[in-house]
């Protein structure tokens, strides 16, 4: 164990610090645990605890719902002498007693035979400031950021040459605004739902859950562009400022410039050095560069085929008049990785992506959208651990960004953290309710089905509704919904084989939907996640062995998923093949230094 995770682990005594203030107690039913005081509480009762039970408990709830193995508890209560086992046994035995549970599988804490405990409740963190006990609402409205969308500008007499800019460049003036601490910003899709006649500020206000909202008109007369704009107040509808900026319309990056240095002196933001960088740093070299892209982004986000080979074509010309301009190769990055994983690119598309993000990085070290981007590849490539530590450093500078902890979601899922996993999502929810995520497929690796189903509507259906209506004994659904997936045309690739190979099955012939997953699996794409499902459609198809030497291959790679290993029906028939106890034992150890990655990136601070 190496000595960031023994000071992760050893922090057992004092008040943690956190970005939100001081965390002066812990809650869960009705106990409170105050690490100040070394009290624990029930009601108006104080329960009295030894000291090493005291602090076993606190690493138990600074932990909620996670495995704590047994040698990394010991060596945090016992960070300088040897003791026996049955020292931390005797520590789990006067805490069960005093929380009222009444075996090792009590609903406080859970024993996980030869590995180690598991603290069961939601846990509750009570922050204060200094030496008061909470934070006032006061405080909370002082500190939070301020909300903001750039809705879709108007073009006036509906002229063609600059339709792009109509929702690019409000994109682009988000983009530059997301790198600020002090700000929340709304995507452009959801801007984009406000799109259609005269904006109504509180209407706005209501459903995007905004402070602010930026909104106007185009004009492009001859080669002059007139962007004309307004920042308001949304709760109020109350204007703060409107601004005016005029330029030739192969200078069109003035006009961005321009307005995020207005919005940024209208709001009285206090930028740090970093910040002022980030807002200065990115410059395209010519209007030429920025005019491809705009176009490009606007392109980008019909995500179809089609839509991103020509957004990829764009941002190619892009850096070809600017190689220096780092968000168009991070964009760039994500065209050439989402038409190697969806369409018929190849391998090669997959080693230009990462050329691509690796040129972003290099160019700006700070890019926002080059560190969103790149953790599906990082993730796919098995490399969830580093990339879920990047975000997590990325988190103490960027707090309110929702991507990054939408991007969380992904990273902390594959390296088996799924409690981390939807707290990254309950965290991108707080700071915009409308933030899309991927946690549907984290609740359906944890097993709760009903929340996945209910996630996964809310996005653009492929496979797992279909897989969840099949799981759950509603074959027929399931069944339509496929032969929809099949009229409308759905992508080529892995995701067609998951959608045949289900069909097939649910049809009974079991011998076809196991072979096109024997196809699939012989190719070299990536996708770890893609391959557990076809693991899985091959466990249901009876093909046992093959579905297990699949799982033990994800997880070498680094793809963890221990819970659906134990508890999805359809992987059930696997706990009785001899090698089954090997490939648990791999990934739960994985998980384990997993989780203790994240506790010594602080984890736990951000997330939890």
């Amino acid at each position: 164990m190496g000595p960031n995770r023994s000071s992760a682990l050893a922090a057992v005594s004092g008040q943690e610090v956190t970005g939100s203030g001081r965390v002066q107690a812990y809650g869960f039913g009705a106990f409170r645990l105050l690490p100040g005081e070394r009290i624990l509480r029930r009601g108006d009762r104080v329960l009295p605890l030894p000291p090493k039970a005291f602090e076993t408990l606190l690493l138990l709830v600074r932990n909620p719902g996670h495995l704590m193995l047994k040698g990394d508890l010991m060596k945090a209560l016992w960070p300088d002498s040897f003791v026996e086992e049955v020292n931390l046994a005797n520590n789990i035995s006067l805490l069960r007693k005093a929380l009222g549970d009444k075996a090792a599988a009590g609903s406080c804490i859970q024993t996980v035979p030869k590995l180690g405990y598991r603290f069961r409740p939601a846990v509750t963190s009570i922050f204060g400031r200094g030496s008061a006990a909470v934070s006032t609402p006061a405080e909370e409205a002082a500190e939070r950021a301020t909300r903001f969308i750039a809705l879709p500008f108007h073009l006036l007499h509906g002229d063609e040459r600059i339709e792009f800019l109509g929702r690019s460049l409000p994109e682009a003036i988000s983009a530059s605004l997301a790198g600020l601490r002090s700000m929340t910003v709304r995507s452009s899709l959801l801007a984009a739902r406000f799109a259609e006649g005269q904006p109504d500020p509180r209407r706005i206000a209501q459903e995007a859950e905004v402070d602010l909202l930026l909104a106007r008109t185009i004009l492009c007369d001859g080669d002059q562009v007139r962007v004309s704009a307004e920042l308001v107040q949304a709760p109020t509808g109350t204007l703060i400022a409107s601004y005016i900026c005029q330029t030739k319309r192969d200078s069109i990056f003035e006009i961005q410039e321009s307005l995020v240095q207005r919005i940024v002196e209208a709001l009285k933001l206090r930028l740090t050095e970093r910040e002022r960088r980030t807002l200065n740093h990115d410059v395209p070299g010519s209007a030429r560069a920025y005019e491809f892209y705009l176009r490009a982004n606007h392109l980008q986000r019909g995500r179809s085929l089609e839509n991103i080979v020509l957004a990829r074509d764009l941002y190619r010309q892009c850096v070809e008049e600017d190689p220096n301009y780092a968000p168009a190769w991070a964009r760039l990055g994500r065209c050439y990785r989402f038409l190697e994983k969806f369409g018929e690119a190849g391998p090669a598309s997959l080693e230009l992506a990462q050329w691509a993000f690796h040129r972003a990085f290099a160019l700006n070290p700070d890019l926002s959208v080059a560190h969103n981007l790149y953790t599906q590849i990082e993730a796919d490539l098995g490399s969830a651990q580093p990339a879920m530590v990047r975000l997590l450093a990325r988190a103490e500078t960027h707090p309110n960004d929702p991507e990054l902890f939408a991007g969380l979601v992904q990273a902390c899922r594959f390296c088996g953290l799924l409690d981390e996993s939807v707290a990254a999502h309950q965290h991108a929810q707080r700071l915009d309710s409308k933030a899309v995520t991927s946690v549907a497929h984290t609740f359906f690796l944890h097993g709760d089905y009903e929340r996945a189903l209910e996630s996964y509507g809310a996005t653009s259906g492929y496979y797992l509704d279909a897989a969840i209506l099949a799981l759950t004994g509603r074959d027929a659904e399931a069944a339509g919904l496929l032969a929809q997936r099949h009229a409308s045309g759905v992508r080529t690739g892995w995701m067609r084989t998951l959608i045949d190979s289900l069909g097939a099955s649910l049809e009974g012939d079991r011998a076809k939907s196991a072979g096109l997953v024997r196809q699939a699996l012989a190719q070299p794409a990536r996708d770890p996640e893609v391959k557990f499902y076809l693991a899985r459609q091959l466990s249901r198809d009876g093909s046992h062995a093959e579905a297990l030497e699949t799982i033990r291959e994800l997880v070498t790679e680094g793809f963890s998923c221990s819970t659906a290993l134990q508890h999805d029906p359809w992987l059930q028939p696997l706990s009785r093949l001899p090698e089954f106890p090997n490939v648990l034992d791999a990934a739960l150890r994985r998980e384990a230094e997993a989780r203790a990655a994240f506790l010594a990136a602080s984890g736990n601070r951000v997330l939890l």
